[in-house]
């Protein structure tokens, strides 16, 4: 995890310990500071006696040394972060949760370190919460023009990480009095341990139930096979279900869980109306307990917010967000609906029409909400069928829609992939290296003898990026396929965050010094779990579409760490927006399903017979991402809409007055016309409502830029009709490097709404995220 000294589990430890003592001596000399001053001491002068550039030089160091202490943490929390996720060894995984642990506390204590706070207040912003309230009207005001006079002097990143860390002081209540602040302590450790309630409630409560009658066992039997059922039901069946076999069944009885993957199977494959209700009513309805530990957070994130000055929860996380305001959303949301509507009443058309055709007299006239997901999965094989005889196909036809694309994706070409995309783009050099035994994760060295570890250990890998002009970049790992321990989702983790180190060379706030020596340069790993790795190392390890997706969707993550080149790790690479870090990772995505891109016979080439997708094919695959995207879209504005009327101005918590979140489940379905099951409650299991609350709109928020910055800076090159290939290549270049260094190289920098609208040369638009759904 690129840390000197960290060679045993044990050894966590003594780094978190190191840290805290390495960030209390930068702590002492802000509070002695702070003390000289207000003491006025010989031995230290006045701020306010200070020239304004001498203020300036005062307001840097104070910021640095604030990015000092986060820098120090987060090197450490960090890797302890990515290790207690991925390790093989339980004895690694458990020394870095311990340093995890011990580090998460210390950062509390940081935020509420009274003295921090006030050398950032009295050194940079010059408003000074050490004045006292006798002072006078002008000296107010004169206070407020050195603030202003002191906060202009700075270069425009540091006047961003003054404002960011003041943010993040106010928004835990250290500006409130002792006895506000301790109430803010007492309402946010009430907050956490409801989130975790919450979370742990969808991680380890799992409904068991019996699907009752014969025909619809073997409809079951049908989807998914017995011996793959018993798999998947990894719990055994509660006592009560007295008289079942050890497979769950009885005859004319079958015993079923609400896990996801059962439940989603079930949905999407099983032509049975009668089992797809049931099997939607139990899944939905499976953790009533959530009701009552989220009624009770959005209760005390109210509270909480309330105290600290904010009109509502919402009001509070939008307040760094590139939206600004719950307005905002709402008007974004509006405009979104307004806009899908005629795409959304297309596709629940389409899927009347093939209800219709499949049911005949049993269809009841109306899409159920449990008719969703089998109508999509059917509607979607149907039109790639149709796609595939226009273009000529002929003999059998597979229905499987993932059946007409195996064998053309695997780990080893989407890597190739990447290595073409950031050449063409920016002209950076991928190169894999070995990676060091002490750096190997994915094999448990703690029991596995040094000479028994294969190279590479289990599979990982290592690239550092390098270019012409900037130099080095940085470091990425792949870290792709599942095993025992590991984290079960997909992510990017930050390592280690770049930053400038020579405070003198950035003082002019450019981010053009690209010597290695002047900077921390940026670790990164890269976690997925892919289809399982191949035991042949001559062997390619296949992937599904949707995994390439993934996959490209996280290195957009990366990329982002990577190239960001800020004065300050604290506002590196993805530390920008919520609203606005998924835009890198969206537009990369977007690779994964471009037929130019895919046809080009570098990411899909068939791994038996060599050839690369056809561009009829790839264009199938395009298509296939549109159908019925209006439905999605709908769904997620549904979504959305719920979050910020959870947490808005009048939250939905009948203790605070409000209508009970399920009521406003079921209303704003209704008002959206999207299919709904009175009762449910799908929301009891809506994990993103804790961790990114009131931030849910987010994800349609960034896709709607990056489909705009595609359009924009990349498929106008890569479509150009010029006859020349190298001066396509020149546009494509030309594309890449704007999307580098206007927007990618500024991390959280700069106003991304700056960064995005320099991108475009306009005003974003969301036509561009419309015309895909066409």
């Amino acid at each position: 995890f690129s840390l000197p000294n960290l060679s045993h589990p044990s050894d966590f430890l003594q780094l978190a310990n190191d840290a805290i003592r390495e960030c209390d001596a930068v702590r002492r000399t802000l509070a002695c500071s702070l003390s000289a001053n207000n003491n006025n001491t010989s031995s230290s002068r006045d701020v306010d006696s200070m020239s304004i550039t001498e203020q300036v030089q005062k307001a840097k160091r104070t910021l640095h040394h604030l990015d000092d202490i986060s820098n120090i943490v987060c090197t450490v929390i960090d890797a302890a972060e990515l290790c207690r996720s991925v390790h093989a060894s339980p004895q690694w995984r458990r020394g870095a949760s311990d340093a995890f642990g011990i580090l998460s506390e210390y950062i509390g204590n940081l935020n509420a370190d009274a003295n921090l706070y006030l050398s950032l207040r009295r050194y940079v912003f010059m408003d000074d919460g050490c004045r006292g309230k006798d002072d006078d009207d002008e000296s107010s005001m004169n206070s407020n023009a050195e603030s202003m006079a002191v906060l202009s002097q700075l270069p425009p990143e540091y006047q961003r990480m003054a404002h960011a860390m003041r943010r993040e002081f106010e928004r835990d209540g250290i500006h409130l009095t002792y006895t506000k602040r301790e109430e803010a302590r007492e309402l946010n450790n009430v907050i956490v341990g409801l989130e975790s309630l919450f979370t742990n409630n969808i991680t380890e409560k799992t409904k068991f139930y019996d699907i009752e009658g014969e025909e619809m066992v073997n409809e079951v039997d049908r989807v998914i096979p017995r011996h793959v059922l018993g798999q998947l039901v990894r719990t055994a069946a509660p006592l009560e279900s007295s008289g079942t076999a050890n497979d769950g069944s009885s005859g004319s009885s079958l015993t079923l869980s609400s896990e996801n993957l059962i439940t989603n199977t079930l949905l999407a494959h099983s032509p049975s109306p009668a089992l797809r209700k049931e099997v939607y009513l139990q899944s939905h309805t499976s953790i009533p307990e959530n009701l009552q530990v989220l009624d009770s957070l959005i209760r005390h994130r109210h509270l909480h917010s309330s105290l600290l000055g904010y009109k509502s929860y919402a009001h509070r996380v939008l307040s760094d967000r590139m939206v600004g305001s719950p307005e905002r959303v709402q008007e974004f949301l509006h405009k979104m609906e307004e806009r899908s509507k005629h795409v959304y009443k297309r596709d629940m058309e389409s899927m009347l029409e093939a209800k219709k055709h499949v049911e005949g007299g049993l269809w009841g006239g109306a899409i159920e909400p449990w008719d969703v997901p089998f109508y999509t999965t059917l509607i979607k094989a149907q039109r790639q069928h149709q796609r595939w005889k226009e273009d000529g196909g002929s003999g059998e036809y597979d229905q499987d829609e993932s059946s007409q694309f195996a064998g053309y994706f695997s780990v080893e070409n989407s890597i190739e992939g990447m290595k073409v995309l950031v050449q063409d783009l920016f002209g950076i050099v991928m190169k894999e290296v070995d990676i060091p035994i002490e750096e190997i994760w994915d094999v448990d060295t703690t029991t596995t003898a040094q000479g028994q570890i294969p190279e590479g250990g289990g599979g990982m890998s290592k690239f550092e990026f390098h270019h012409e002009e900037e130099g080095p970049l940085g470091t990425m790992y792949f870290d792709l396929h599942p095993r025992d321990g590991k984290f079960v989702h997909a992510a990017h983790f930050t390592i280690r965050c770049g930053r400038i180190r020579n405070e003198d060379k950035a003082e002019d706030g450019s981010n053009n010094q690209t010597d290695d020596k002047d900077h921390q340069l940026p670790i990164v790993a890269l976690v997925c779990n892919l289809s399982p790795s191949t035991s042949s190392p001559t062997s390619q390890t296949l992937l599904s579409h949707s995994e390439v997706e993934t996959l490209y969707h996280e290195f957009g993550h990366g990329l982002h760490s990577l190239l960001s080149r800020t004065s300050f790790q604290h506002l590196s690479g993805t530390r920008a927006a919520m609203d606005f870090v998924e835009t890198p990772s969206h537009l990369f995505e977007t690779f994964a399903r471009d037929p130019k891109f895919l046809s080009a016979g570098i990411l899909a080439r068939h791994y038996v017979a060599g050839q690369s997708m056809s561009e009829s094919k790839a264009r199938h695959l395009a298509l296939s991402h549109a159908d019925l995207r209006g439905v999605e879209v709908r769904t997620q504005i549904v979504h959305s809409k719920f979050d910020q009327a959870l947490f808005g101005e009048h939250p939905c918590s009948p203790s605070l007055g409000g209508v009970s979140s399920t009521e406003m489940w079921e209303r704003l379905h209704q008002e959206a016309n999207v299919p709904f099951a009175s009762g449910t409650h799908w929301h009891s299991r809506f994990g993103h409502l804790v961790t990114y609350g009131a931030g849910y709109y987010g994800y349609l928020y960034a896709q709607t830029f990056a489909a705009d910055i595609w359009q924009s800076a990349l498929v106008s090159s890569m479509v150009s009709s010029s006859s020349s290939e190298v001066s396509k290549a020149a546009a494509v270049r030309s594309g890449g490097t704007k999307i580098w260094k206007d927007m990618l190289v500024h991390g959280g920098a700069k106003d991304p709404k700056d960064m995005i609208r320099t991108v475009l040369g306009r005003e974003p638009s969301v036509d561009p995220f419309f015309e895909g759904m066409s």
